[in-house]
């Protein structure tokens, strides 16, 4: 469980996260949804300690993420960037299994484990695991990335716009190949998109973010058919075809 107690963040005069709280269950998707500057990201990299809030207390089950170093905090947490943030003199194999070698895993498990990622996310082992992140595509290189992220088997994943730099159809085959991993059952998984399509399809709640607050949270359907204010009333203005692709689905 991840409890957020009252955090906020700022950077000079611009208040980014603006005394924001919420829970998140073991096991649950939630979803930040906004514009650029509403302050999902900021908030996804404190919970990792990739920034530190200025005020406000964050807890994961039930100890402060302060009690414990920030190298050994983000050892237990899968972190997916928004470029992959891969390492660009690694081969495929060692960016993937870089958390596993500092958490002392044997080699030999490593290797399994790496083969085991690659084949569930379509990336040949025989083909790539020596390759180096310039010899794939945008879309090989988000694979390796979420199997980086995936690699230790930490029980929480952050993801920052996983799918947001591919194009239309990569987007769509990474992020199909994503939903469909076993892995994720066992996972508590935050995501940070704009995109709504992207909100409504892996989210169990979405929290819709604005000038550094939490405007709505909710359900795709409390977002959609029951907005709070003109804010939420305007975002999701023209995009019933996506809400109503989306409980078709669900039917």
């Amino acid at each position: 469980m991840i409890v957020v107690k009252n955090i906020s963040r700022t950077f000079g005069a611009h208040k980014a996260v603006d005394n924001i709280s919420f829970t998140v269950e073991k096991g649950e998707n939630i979803v930040f949804l906004g514009t650029s500057g509403s302050g999902k990201t900021t908030l996804l990299k404190m919970i990792n300690r990739l920034l530190e809030p200025d005020s406000g207390e964050i807890l994961i089950d039930g100890r402060s993420i302060r009690s414990q170093r920030a190298e050994d905090l983000r050892r237990g947490i899968g972190y997916v960037f928004q470029n992959n943030g891969l390492f660009p003199h690694y081969t495929i194999e060692e960016n993937i299994g870089i958390v596993p070698r500092l958490l002392g895993w044997e080699r030999d498990r490593i290797a399994q484990r790496v083969t085991l990622l690659m084949e569930k996310l379509r990336l040949s082992p025989a083909q790539y695991r020596g390759a180096y992140p310039n010899e794939l595509s945008g879309g090989q290189q988000q694979r390796v990335g979420i199997a980086r992220a995936l690699a230790a088997g930490a029980p929480i994943l952050l993801m920052d716009e996983p799918f947001g730099a591919l194009d239309p159809i990569t987007r769509a085959s990474v992020k199909r190949d994503f939903k469909e991993l076993d892995e994720l059952r066992s996972k508590t998984t935050v995501l940070v998109t704009h995109d709504i399509q992207e909100a409504f399809e892996l989210a169990d709640r979405i929290f819709l973010m604005d000038g550094g607050k939490v405007i709505q949270e909710g359900t795709a359907e409390d977002l959609f058919e029951r907005p709070v204010n003109q804010y939420v009333i305007d975002f999701f203005e023209g995009q019933r075809y996506i809400y109503d692709h989306f409980k078709n689905s669900k039917s």
